[in-house]
């Protein structure tokens, strides 16, 4: 599993609960195998995927909190798991203005899809008692165990677009004869 803002709970256990932008204390719950957070439609949902895979017997997902503002990142999750991607990596469905997936494959987004049965839609739902019972009640369907091993996704997903990092004593030339000090952010004008 790669880092973020989650604790896991219950190694043997089979749902996953994602709190959103609210506290993930407030949802801890003993039969879940994680509690954690996401606040973007791209990164977010990324690494939500990439620990999950990495861990087959999670079969669900409930989805609940305050939902990030303009980011729709919530939705975002539903609908990667409803719909997957188009061929430029983008959300089928999803409402926030970045729903692009980079730096993860197409065959990681299909196992996500086919290992985690169900989601639940809490989006917006707070009150952790009721979260607590619908995860209960999603546990007692007795999802079956997922067939497949454990998919380490490390190192996996090269970006799309290259990204320029200079350092202290490079400077960017933006056009002919103007460059950007990347310590001071000046534009100098080379005539």
């Amino acid at each position: 599993m790669i880092s973020g803002d989650y604790k896991i709970i219950n190694k043997k256990g089979r749902i996953a609960i994602d709190a959103l932008t609210s506290p993930i204390e407030e949802f801890f719950f003993d039969e879940a195998f994680v509690v954690g957070s996401h606040k973007t439609e791209n990164l977010g949902v990324e690494r939500i995927i990439i620990n999950l895979v990495a861990n087959p017997q999670v079969r669900a997902i409930i989805i609940c909190g305050k939902e990030s503002f303009g980011h729709y990142a919530g939705q975002a999750l539903m609908s990667i798991w409803k719909n997957g991607v188009d061929k430029e990596g983008k959300i089928i469905g999803a409402k926030g203005p970045i729903p692009y997936i980079e730096n993860i494959d197409a065959h990681v987004i299909h196992r996500f899809r086919e290992q985690v049965i169900y989601i639940e839609d809490m989006i917006g739902i707070c009150d952790v008692d009721a979260v607590h019972a619908r995860a209960q009640e999603i546990i007692e369907r007795n999802m079956p165990v997922f067939n497949k091993p454990a998919l380490n996704v490390e190192g996996m997903g090269k970006k799309k677009s290259a990204r320029v990092v200079l350092s202290s004593s490079e400077k960017l030339t933006v056009a002919q004869g103007l460059e950007i000090d990347p310590l001071s952010f000046k534009i100098a004008c080379k005539l």
